[in-house]
């Protein structure tokens, strides 16, 4: 990411508050966008209380956008929520959590926000490794970052002929609040294998600045050929 790529540009980061969110809004601010942050939680100067699983909510968002903007150059839609247990064990009420927060969310503010996109315009959806290679008793959280991956794609492919790009990341273990609160809640096996970074490659947790460098790039115009692509920040695991 440069300061030429994003200067003057208008993003909005949905879970922008903490985590891999809040990472990217820093890197965008620094080099030189303006960002609105969506997310349940106000964090700072043009922070907007959205629940992305809400269609009022998330259409006001849409309004302030065009009032103050006219416009968003970059979208990142990482508002994400994660559930424990495999589907004998997740309860309906949390199965549907889980998809109106990581896939409705992704659909309903890509919607609201897209006729406000000119072309050259980039969303990147942030789904996860656990999407390309399922992790164990998390069946909603698998099944609904999956979901994002194939939104990802079909949005890429309807949306070039107006000039707009989209691609999707997945990160592997990751040192967020969201994560760690999740490893608390698995199985002690689950959580050895984490420890040990069964899998992995690179074995060590990524750090949420490096999971942005990858979504700050593919929204910028360093990846102006890259579109509906999906890339996997998880090291490695989702190689074998």
């Amino acid at each position: 990411m440069t300061q030429k790529g994003y200067e003057g540009a208008v993003a909005v980061v949905t879970g922008g508050a903490s985590g891999i969110g809040a990472a990217v809004v820093d890197k965008l601010r620094v080099a030189g966008a303006r960002v609105l942050i969506a997310d349940l939680t106000p964090a700072g100067p043009d922070s907007f209380v959205v629940d992305v699983a809400d269609a009022e909510s998330v259409a006001a968002l849409a309004v302030t956008l065009r009032e103050q903007s006219g416009r968003c150059d970059l979208l990142v839609n990482s508002a994400g929520v994660a559930e424990v247990g495999n589907i004998l064990e997740c309860s309906e009420q949390a199965w549907a959590r889980v998809f109106d927060v990581n896939v409705r969310g992704v659909w309903q503010t890509s919607r609201h926000v897209l006729p406000l996109m000119p072309v050259g315009s980039a969303i990147v959806n942030v789904a996860s490794g656990a999407g390309l290679r399922p992790i164990p008793n998390m069946a909603a959280y698998v099944a609904s970052k999956a979901a994002v991956i194939g939104l990802s794609r079909a949005m890429a492919l309807d949306h070039a002929a107006s000039g707009i790009r989209v691609n999707c990341v997945c990160p592997g273990l990751v040192d967020t609040p969201l994560a760690a609160n999740t490893q608390h809640h698995r199985s002690r096996e689950s959580q050895q294998a984490v420890a040990e970074f069964d899998g992995y490659l690179v074995k060590r947790l990524a750090s949420a600045e490096e999971i942005a460098d990858a979504v700050c790039y593919l929204g910028s115009p360093a990846a102006g050929y890259v579109t509906g692509a999906t890339l996997a920040v998880d090291g490695g695991r989702t190689l074998h």
